[in-house]
């Protein structure tokens, strides 16, 4: 119950700061967008004033590994950079520009009778019906991407890589892995790369396939545990791929916090670019937990 009640606490804050700020103004938000016309500057305060303390957040949350509520805390953040993430970012700014609305305003402006918010609140709900759609038929429209494999042994037995496909296995078997583990959510890749297809073609070759899908920016308690229990139960050595090896490695170091010093979790993946010096303040609060 406590947790709801943040919940509104926080959610009416942020109500309030939209209308105060004129972010519900339709007509203010077009004026800041139009950076070449009558361009009006004042809501890049409303910004900055929302991303400093945000920021002072990130910092401290970084040294926990639970929130104030017991909630798991979201992982760090993924900084690739792909079609789906450009092509969203200019479909959103352009409907932000034209109706002078995001998600949150369109929201608030409904408590004071704004028609036009809940016009665009019914169209943004058809598009997210639609997009899931939209996006498998693009992806298949295009060829999947190949293979980046690159075994990268963190461990004698523990080795992370970049993105796999199914021809990769036969590779992966003949170097001594008994486990496969995914940790890329299915949302991310193209049909041909799916949990199925790739458990599938582990298995008809003796491997065994676990899907474990961390969210980038949003790893759970849950995918730490999940992966340690793989390992412990591992007849041999086990290899886990996501996009880049990243967030497989971040899993490790998570699922070995108090095991290992916190300085060799962070400079065993920099061997291979993996950088998690800013999880230093969450290795070390996991490893106080399971002291």
């Amino acid at each position: 119950m406590r947790r709801y009640g943040y919940a509104l606490l926080a959610g009416g804050l942020f109500g309030a700061g939209l209308r105060l700020s004129g972010m519900t103004d339709t007509l203010k938000v077009q004026g800041f967008l139009d950076l070449f016309g009558a361009w009006d500057p004042t809501l890049a305060f409303v910004m900055g004033g929302a991303i400093l303390p945000m920021a002072a957040a990130w910092r401290v949350a970084s040294k926990l590994d639970r929130s104030y509520l017991d909630l798991a805390l979201p992982g760090p953040a993924t900084r690739g950079i792909d079609r789906n993430l450009v092509l969203g970012s200019v479909l959103f700014g352009m409907g932000w520009a034209l109706a002078g609305l995001c998600p949150g305003p369109a929201l608030a402006s409904i408590s004071f009778g704004g028609s036009g918010g809940l016009a665009f609140l019914l169209a943004m709900l058809v598009g997210m019906i639609v997009a899931p759609s939209l996006r498998r038929r693009l992806d298949a429209a295009r060829p999947s991407p190949r293979s980046k494999m690159d075994i990268r042994a963190l461990t004698p037995t523990y080795a992370v890589s970049p993105q796999i496909d199914p021809s990769d296995l036969p590779a992966i078997k003949a170097a001594g892995f008994t486990t496969v583990i995914d940790n890329r959510p299915d949302g991310e890749i193209p049909a041909d790369l799916h949990t199925p297809v790739m458990q599938a073609a582990a298995e008809a070759l003796g491997l065994t396939f676990i899907a474990n899908p961390v969210i980038g920016g949003a790893m759970t308690m849950e995918n730490i545990r999940m992966q340690a229990e793989v390992m412990a139960n591992a007849t041999g050595p086990v290899f886990a791929y996501c996009a880049s090896g990243n967030r497989c490695s971040v899993v490790w170091a998570m699922m070995n916090a108090g095991e290992k010093p916190t300085d060799d979790l962070i400079a065993t993946p920099a061997k291979f670019g993996y950088n998690l010096e800013p999880l230093r303040g969450q290795i070390d609060a996991l490893a106080a937990q399971k002291r």
